[in-house]
């Protein structure tokens, strides 16, 4: 559990840096006071579960000051993969964003999780079964993600087809495109967990899971007819994304638009 808390606060973290990411140079006092508030909630997370990560990790990780070097490993690089929310509409360009030079930025810390240390590392702490135990949730995690991106997907598909092609007013089209856009975010969100999980999972070593979950690309992430519709006419050539084919927490077996790919 204290392993799964880890990872909970690291979506937390990527999550709150897409938001902050995404305020734009001139955020209302609202806004800035609701971040402020998720960093003050994230920051006493992360400084409890550090407290309690010596008991897992030992008193080495006191003299291990390696972590303090990372602290901006989950910036602008992270967000810069496949599916980044610099795909989204509503992103900000780079001159636009919120400047948050400010040393109170907890969703930038880097948290003691194995990966983060480095296998070598656990090894020589004699916490080597640390590494494994994180593999295995990794993998629930990537998994998670992915369903959730193809469940987006499907979602995205289905409102193209019977929500925007078929809006005959201005009205009607803009909740339709809003709705969308709506879908859009989680699904960036999405890819960003995936693309984040996956990441820590290539410093894990774990080559054989690794083999499995590829990378995203951009043009994974369209939505396309085949999904919401994969017998119409003319789909039979028609390429889909490579998580499509593979079986996500058992949901090829449960659901009919997985059935068709």
């Amino acid at each position: 559990t204290w392993l799964a808390s880890g990872i909970t606060l690291e979506e937390a973290q990527v999550a709150l840096l897409i938001d902050v990411k995404k305020l734009g140079r001139q955020p209302t006092d609202a806004q800035k006071l609701v971040i402020a508030q998720r960093c003050d909630r994230l920051q006493g997370q992360i400084d409890e579960f550090v407290r309690v990560a010596v008991t897992f990790l030992g008193d080495q990780l006191d003299e291990y000051d390696k972590l303090d070097l990372m602290t901006m490993m989950l910036d602008a690089a992270e967000l810069d993969s496949a599916g980044s929310s610099s795909d989204d509409p509503d992103w900000p360009d780079n001159e636009d964003r919120y400047d948050t030079l400010v040393k109170f930025t907890p969703e930038t810390l880097v948290i003691p999780l194995p990966s983060n240390i480095g296998i070598e590392r656990c090894a020589e702490w004699g916490v080597a079964d640390l590494v494994l135990q994180e593999i295995s949730l990794r993998e629930g995690q990537a998994n998670d993600a992915l369903h959730a991106i193809r469940v987006n997907l499907a979602d995205k598909a289905v409102l193209f087809r019977t929500m925007v092609r078929s809006a005959k007013s201005q009205a009607r089209s803009t909740r339709a495109w809003a709705r969308v856009h709506s879908v859009d975010k989680i699904l960036h969100l999405n890819a960003q967990m995936y693309s984040k999980c996956r990441s820590q999972l290539v410093h894990l070593g774990a080559d054989d899971l690794l083999a499995k979950l590829r990378p995203l690309e951009k043009a994974d992430l369209k939505a396309t007819t085949v999904v919401a519709d994969p017998n119409a006419c003319g789909q039979r050539n028609s390429m889909l994304a490579w998580f499509w084919s593979i079986d996500v927490q058992g949901d090829s077996t449960s659901n009919d638009w997985m059935n068709e790919c």
